[in-house]
């Protein structure tokens, strides 16, 4: 309810019926903006690009946005069915360059002639404003990913863009970004070859280059300098973009194919790294916290992570989380049955965490609460070092340090975010003891 206090002057100029019909006009505005507010900028925006998904256009009329200023790329993907091809077929791009229409359904079916199914996009001039309308009857939607691109972003020209399902991308160098588009789960998978550096993020290409000003969160970044075994990324989002240090190693030579799989299960090792999330992340960066939502995503994610033969080894989890209390990410030691939540944010830099511990077996699990929650965590898996006998947890923030001789599990994080830990350590502890 909102309430206007008029000074006098002002009511002596107009009449009372058209300063009462005023305040109901206000107040109508004021109640509908309020009931909009949870759902503003739901869509994924980033520096360069901007990713629309099945819920932005559930229930809505029209969409529009300035990303097409200097001109921009668009590339759409959906779920084959004929549901959703009805659906995405009344889900229209229009071009006010042409003044032409373009389904969803109509382009996510564009591939470049002459590749490896490498995908085409529509491409649009300078557009101060572009708009995507919804013209089902009851305003339904389907599974999908809309991401469009400003020419303004790095490898705007120089990219490969794929759909995970039936992708296999010949031996051969990639001297830009490859990256991934899917409306569903996917696994990506890298066959042994030369050596190589790989980057990855869960963004589009626009965001890949490691000072780009999105700062978003890398799932994997390592040196194969001592021969590239293989590598499986498992993703339940829409993205991912992998670039390669042709600097280093310009004649390094790259194999993928893809596939909408997805396996809960994963095996670190020492030399093949894995990257788990919640579902539906993306960037999970302070500049662009949103996530991509479908109704084809895996939700409650319960991961396992096993280490080979079942080894005693030190696994660390390198952890990005935006959570509150109630909804932490939970990781739980099967061989000592001891569990510990994380939770955090930006604002107060308690997002980042980093753990380890010695183990051959941990489970993995999160319920996203209301809002943006979500978690991404890099988890690698080392041989143990003979000497050790004791955990030091590490406090960055005010370079304190303890030692505990009756636990094998590192933590480094902030001070704050260490309060949080040893938090969660007293609450399993009084659990346990009723």
């Amino acid at each position: 309810i909102s309430c206007i206090v008029l000074p006098c002057n002002f009511c002596s100029f107009f009449p009372k019926q058209l300063i009462a019909r005023f305040i109901r006009i206000y107040s109508m505005l004021l109640f509908t903006l309020l009931l909009l507010a949870p759902f503003a900028d739901t869509y994924v925006r980033l520096q360069n690009s901007i990713l629309y998904d099945e819920q932005d256009f559930a229930g809505v009329n029209e969409i529009s946005t300035n990303i097409c200023a200097k001109g921009c790329k668009a590339y759409a993907t959906i779920v084959t069915n004929a549901d959703n091809l009805r659906l995405t077929q009344n889900i229209h791009v229009f071009d006010p360059n042409t003044r032409e229409d373009f389904s969803v359904a109509y382009l996510s079916t564009l591939y470049l002639q002459g590749t490896d199914n490498e995908k085409a996009y529509l491409e649009m001039g300078n557009a101060p404003l572009i708009t995507i309308s919804n013209k089902n009857l009851h305003l339904e939607s389907a599974p999908l990913a809309l991401w469009i691109v400003s020419t303004e972003s790095p490898y705007f020209r120089d990219a490969e863009v794929y759909e995970p399902l039936q992708f296999r991308r010949r031996k051969a160098p990639a001297p830009g970004p490859i990256m991934i588009l899917s409306a569903s789960p996917f696994t990506l998978t890298m066959q042994p070859g030369d050596e190589n550096a790989i980057l990855a993020r869960t963004t589009g290409f626009d965001a890949i280059d490691r000072n780009n000003v999105d700062g978003c969160y890398t799932a994997l970044d390592t040196d194969f300098s001592d021969g590239f075994g293989g590598l499986t990324l498992a993703i339940n989002g829409p993205l991912l973009t992998l670039i390669f240090d042709t600097a280093k190693y310009p004649n390094a030579n790259v194999e993928i194919s893809g596939n909408t799989e997805f396996d809960f299960d994963r095996y670190p090792t020492p030399n093949k790294p894995v990257f788990i999330s919640s579902a539906g992340f993306v960037c999970g960066s302070f500049s662009s916290s949103q996530v991509y939502r479908s109704s084809e995503l895996k939700k409650n994610p319960e991961y396992t992570l096993r280490t080979p033969n079942n080894k005693e080894m030190r696994i660390s989890f390198d952890i990005d989380v935006v959570s509150d209390l109630q909804h932490p990410v939970t990781i739980f030691d099967l061989v000592s049955q001891t569990d510990l939540g994380f939770y955090g944010n930006f604002k107060d830099k308690t997002n980042s965490v980093q753990l380890s511990m010695a183990t051959s077996r941990v489970s993995v699990t999160f319920t996203p609460g209301p809002g943006d929650s979500f978690f991404g965590m890099r988890v690698s898996a080392d041989e143990m070092e003979k000497s050790t006998t004791k955990t030091t947890t590490t406090m960055e923030n005010d370079q304190k340090s303890s030692t505990m001789t009756s636990s094998t599990i590192v933590v480094t994080t902030s001070s704050a975010a260490f309060r949080r830990f040893m938090l969660s350590m007293l609450l399993v502890i009084a659990l346990r003891s009723k």
